[in-house]
């Protein structure tokens, strides 16, 4: 009994391990659930955070330990707040990328990880004309 519960347990885990990361599950109410299909971006060119901001990486590889530029573009009043790198799969700590207010600009680099399966999320808590946006986007790092 016991090892027929232990094996249900370690397949639910696994299956749970084992899912698309792509795809995100939560809860809109207490009886129904919904999937939403995460908006990755490549980076080739800017990405589109509203109409009027974009985001874009300064190298078309991102490698460990070497510095990178992120960059955002405007054609409205954009403030930083917070903004930091993390990761996703592993836990890598907070790294904080400070962004120039003028240029909207900033450097950072990404930690080295043994693990190739490794991926970095940049978090962004911003202002766009007066309005609070916080956003997220997978950043590829190549091993």
């Amino acid at each position: 009994m016991v090892v027929k519960q232990l094996t249900i347990g370690l397949l639910g885990i696994f299956l749970v391990a084992c899912s698309d990361p792509s795809i995100i599950i939560h809860e809109s109410s207490e009886k129904s659930e919904s999937s939403v299909t995460r908006n990755v971006c490549n980076f080739s060119t800017p990405c589109n955070l509203t109409p009027e901001v974009s985001i874009y990486l300064g190298s078309a590889q991102i490698r460990p330990e070497t510095e990178f530029t992120i960059g955002l573009k405007s054609a409205t009043k954009v403030e930083v707040q917070s903004a930091w790198l993390e990761g996703e799969n592993m836990n890598m700590g907070r790294i904080p990328v400070f962004f120039d207010s003028d240029t909207l600009k900033a450097t950072t680099m990404v930690g080295v990880c043994t693990d190739k399966s490794m991926r970095w999320v940049l978090r962004l808590a911003l202002i766009i004309d007066g309005q609070p946006v916080t956003t997220h986007h997978p950043i590829a790092v190549v091993y």
